[in-house]
């Protein structure tokens, strides 16, 4: 009996969202891939999104995920996209500890897109990457414009551009009878100084025919087991790190910036009974009471005096 609640809980572990780094034995490549399947479905049910929301959503975490993944602890990297066509903007920021969230801005008021049509979606646009890193008094970021408004290669082509780091990336999302997410993920191959020309073609050449990342998740692989299936090179194991949709937002958070706005904005917001906040990076709705109002205005009236 204890063996098989010990095989049950292996296996609820192996099949938790994760994100995996690991550096070739050669020290020439390093890779990540993460499992983001729950952490996606997670955001598409608090955004309440539909098909073509969530896939661009779940595309941008995984991404962000892995970016994460070289960073330090609390360090954050930030992914925008804007777009002229369904998207205003895509946003999703991550931390390496493993929290992400993020959010979608429709120009229009619904994204009725097939996903084939995947270049037209976004439309014109760009990607930018922010790197909020420990000791930097100012965020780190670079600019593209989309090459192709998949995520993937747009990513891409930012890293060759901006940071001139040959980078593959591969991203999956598969979606289950009733339009929710069942798998998603990424995987990003990047080479380090001295890299082999060869070697990095045979890189591009074993992720240009991968099996769709979904399918591997469907099999019940988890990312470090999908890289030893997919990498044509020996690895160590850098990190490995729980992931997680999660928003670090509260009502004391709002209220507080409610504050700046002075006593007299508030006592509008009083009157005009507008006490819902909605935290536009979870979907999070928070309620201020009457009780907050008044003392909102209380000490903002002190603040002034």
């Amino acid at each position: 009996m204890m063996n098989e609640q010990n095989e049950e809980l292996k296996k609820i572990f192996q099949q938790r969202d994760r994100s995996v780094r690991v550096l070739s034995k050669d020290g020439f490549f390093r890779a990540v891939c993460v499992k983001s399947s729950n952490t996606s479905l997670t955001a598409q049910r608090n955004h309440k999104l539909d098909k073509v929301s969530a896939f661009f959503l779940s595309r941008m975490m995984s991404s962000s995920l892995m970016l994460a993944s070289f960073l330090k602890g609390e360090e954050r990297v930030v992914i925008e996209v804007d777009g002229e066509n369904v998207f205003r903007k895509l946003f999703a920021e991550s931390m390496q500890l493993g929290e992400v969230r993020g959010y979608v801005d429709l120009n229009n008021t619904e994204s009725s897109y097939h996903v084939n049509d995947i270049s037209e979606i976004i439309g014109p646009g760009s990607l930018r990457v922010t790197k909020i890193l420990y000791h930097k008094a100012e965020p780190i970021q670079g600019i593209v414009p989309l090459v192709k408004g998949d995520i993937a290669d747009d990513l891409a082509y930012y890293f060759v551009q901006s940071e001139q780091i040959p980078t593959a990336v591969v991203l999956d999302v598969e979606f289950d009878d009733s339009g929710e997410i069942k798998h998603s993920g990424g995987l990003m191959v990047q080479a380090m100084p001295g890299f082999h020309i060869d070697q990095l073609q045979a890189v591009l050449d074993k992720l240009e025919n991968i099996t769709p990342l979904s399918d591997y998740f469907a099999q019940g692989l988890n990312p470090m087991q999908i890289m030893k299936e997919v990498l044509p090179f020996e690895f160590d194991v850098i990190n490995s790190t729980q992931v997680d949709f999660f928003c670090r937002c509260s009502k004391e958070m709002f209220l507080s910036k409610l504050l700046t706005l002075g006593a007299e904005e508030i006592k509008s917001m009083k009157s005009s009974k507008h006490d819902e906040l909605v935290c536009k990076y979870c979907n999070k709705h928070y309620y201020i009471q009457d009780d907050d109002f008044d003392k909102l205005i209380e000490e903002s009236l002190a603040k002034t005096n």
